[in-house]
């Protein structure tokens, strides 16, 4: 029986990965192609995702990597601005019945996580787990034995959301019942056969 339902948080409630807006913002703001930014950037995200630095160390490093300066308040404004809400999952969130218990398990940095902890919207939420604040990112199993403990449900009790197909294996070789999320009508159908008895929103084919 299914007592919990987690989710990733970037692919998942925003449109798009948060690193994919994330790099065409600050690609404009320092004035480079993309693809010019995005293997520094992503280079960077590993340790700054597991919490070995903080965005004013990100920033440094970057703009030391990229060869261009860098202003911190624009920098900052850049980055965090580079969320876009997926409304259709926001309201699937709060259609969730108050039976479940819901959590959050996501590669996310210091920065944002105030900033999705106090996100209205995700208000549904009662367990927040994030990698920069245990020390180790999805697909590790540390990551997922993590969720559990905050959860205190068991993996094959627990449904986990994610846009990462390796992020689905990992957790489903752990017990979890794993649902990607990579386009909304082959995601809903994956719903239906895992959550019969949750009827979904308006928005999914």
């Amino acid at each position: 029986m299914i007592r919990a339902i987690a989710f990733d948080w970037g692919g998942v409630f925003t449109e798009g990965t948060f690193n994919s807006s994330a790099i065409r913002a600050l690609a404009e703001l320092a004035g480079l192609a993309a693809s010019q930014v995005e293997p520094a950037y992503l280079r960077l995200m590993a340790p700054f995702e597991e919490g070995a630095f903080d965005l004013p160390e990100f920033r440094r490093r970057l703009a030391g990597q990229l060869g261009v300066a860098l202003e911190a308040g624009a920098f900052r404004d850049a980055f965090l601005g580079a969320v876009a809400s997926r409304e259709t999952m926001v309201a699937l969130l709060r259609s969730i019945p108050q039976r479940y218990l819901v959590g959050m398990l996501s590669n996310n940095v210091p920065a944002l996580c105030d900033l999705v902890r106090n996100d209205a919207r995700m208000e549904r939420i009662e367990r927040f787990v994030f990698s920069n604040e245990i020390g180790v990112r999805k697909p590790d199993a540390r990551a997922f034995h993590a969720l559990s403990a905050a959860l205190g449900v068991p993996a094959e009790e627990t449904v986990f959301v994610d846009d990462s197909a390796a992020n689905i294996a990992a957790c489903e070789t752990l017990g979890f019942t794993g649902l990607l999320l990579d386009t909304l009508p082959a995601f809903a159908d994956r719903w239906r056969a895992a959550l019969p008895d949750l009827p979904l929103p308006a928005g999914f084919a």
